[in-house]
């Protein structure tokens, strides 16, 4: 009996684990991967059609030598969970998202495969387009500015074309793409982006540059002043903030806090999270390793060299440049911006009518501490946040024509208009057809989705 009781214990036990491994989600990014092995490879004029471009290839024999690719790359845009397996906080901007080209190049042919339909086949038509918007949510999982653009290029061009085409659906069709359409995987988190560019790129390039200067052992070392300097002690938190005791050989013992200056030294960054604080002095800089009570010297032509193998030669001298050929103040720089990120990361969910201006406000209030790297990032982060929430918008708005082709104008009513306050999405008719505005600002211009006559 106790043996019986034994060997049943082990096949429940054995049968639990079969379960748990069976339970495991699929990975789309796993079956995407076997449909860029199956993309044929294509002539120049093939290539050229699925651009869009005239090109005279044998419709039917492409789509034939295209289906193997694109009959996985629909499983997988149909799949919940995409996780590309990329570590950008470990391996920071050297990840070259490989997955990106591939899908967006499968992405055009499902396009291709649309437009090719589109007359004899409406519903399948509509079928390829969703599929695109589906694999548009798995090529923005990388949590970085680059993916959310894709994703949001991706996105823009199918939501295009259904709303060129919407008026010409049939009622059962249109209803069914309304159904499709808000089922539809959400875009990618803006501020979730902002904390990959954080993590994975500025954060990662100091932790690297951290990490080189603990490797490096040289006679500079001996002359920095934290060659007589000791940690003794570090408060965090409470009323008095962080404050970080030091000794110097042969002088008193003092308290340091973030932004003061004590004895000529100063705390210009702390972080606690990854243990790490950075000292100034006399042209000089020093890295406290606040767990472990060391302070060592940071060798700043280490910055140079290290931010030439990251960004290129040319990029690191205008980067140096614009700070003053002051690798100390680029260091500070580095600190500011991470701190930046991480405020923007963490900010209020609240929508931003102008994206644009908000990046540009930013470069300028950024401007006055002279920052190179918040100068050079902000515009870009705006422009991104723009184009990110313009297809948003286009497709929210494409919702809302649905519901008015299909009730009349007054379903506009019921809209609401994320950028507008609470506000519905303004919808005209004109002479060309319906049009749909959002209060949300691109380029000086209120987005616009136009929805032309049948």
């Amino acid at each position: 009996m106790k043996y019986t009781t034994i060997i049943f214990a082990v096949v429940l036990l054995l049968t639990a684990v079969a379960c748990g491994a069976a339970e495991a989600p699929p990975n789309a990014a796993d079956v995407y991967r076997r449909a860029f092995e199956a993309t044929p490879k294509l002539t120049d004029a093939e290539q050229k059609a699925l651009r869009g471009q005239p090109a005279e290839v044998n419709a039917a024999a492409l789509s034939r030598k295209l289906a193997p690719a694109l009959d996985l790359y629909r499983q997988a845009a149909h799949m919940e969970n995409c996780d590309w397996g990329f570590n950008f906080e470990k391996d920071g901007p050297g990840t070259l998202l490989p997955h990106i080209s591939p899908l967006m190049n499968l992405s055009r042919a499902a396009a291709w495969e649309a437009e090719r339909v589109k007359t004899s086949d409406p519903a399948a038509f509509v079928a390829w387009h969703e599929d695109a918007l589906r694999s548009s949510a798995h090529a923005g999982a990388g949590a970085l500015l680059i993916s959310g653009l894709v994703e949001a290029s991706m996105r823009a061009r199918s939501l295009a074309v259904l709303a060129t085409n919407l008026a010409a659906l049939p009622p059962d069709l249109l209803a069914q793409l309304g159904g499709q359409l808000a089922a539809l995987p959400p875009p990618q988190d803006f501020q979730k982006i902002m904390q990959g560019e954080k993590t994975g790129c500025i954060d990662w390039f100091i932790r690297r540059l951290f990490e080189k200067i603990r490797q490096r052992q040289d006679a500079a070392a001996a002359t920095n002043f934290a060659a007589r300097l000791r940690m003794s002690a570090m408060v965090a938190g409470g009323p008095v903030g962080l404050k970080i005791g030091l000794e110097e050989d042969g002088g008193e013992s003092f308290w340091l806090g973030l932004g003061q200056r004590r004895h000529g030294i100063e705390l210009v960054s702390a972080d606690l999270k990854r243990g790490e604080a950075v000292l100034f002095k006399n042209g000089q800089a020093a890295l406290v390793l606040l767990q472990e009570k060391r302070i060592e010297p940071i060798d700043l032509k280490l910055l140079d060299e290290e931010l030439s193998a990251v960004l290129g030669k040319d990029e690191a001298g205008k980067m140096l440049k614009k700070a003053g050929s002051n690798s100390m103040q680029l260091v500070r720089q580095l600190m500011e911006t991470s701190d930046l990120m991480g405020a923007i990361a963490t900010a209020s969910a609240a929508p931003v009518k102008d994206p644009e201006a908000w990046g540009k406000a930013i470069e300028e209030e950024q401007k006055k501490s002279g920052n190179a790297f918040t100068a050079l990032l902000m515009p870009a982060v705006g422009t991104a946040r723009a184009r990110m929430d313009a297809a948003h918008a286009q497709e929210l708005m494409l919702r809302v024509a649905v519901d008015v082709l299909r009730e009349g104008p007054a379903a506009a009513a019921r809209s609401r208009d994320p950028w507008g306050e609470g506000a519905p999405f303004l919808c005209r008719q004109t002479d060309g057809g319906l049009e749909l505005v959002s209060q949300l600002q691109s380029k000086g211009a209120s987005v616009t989705l136009r929805i032309p006559r049948r």
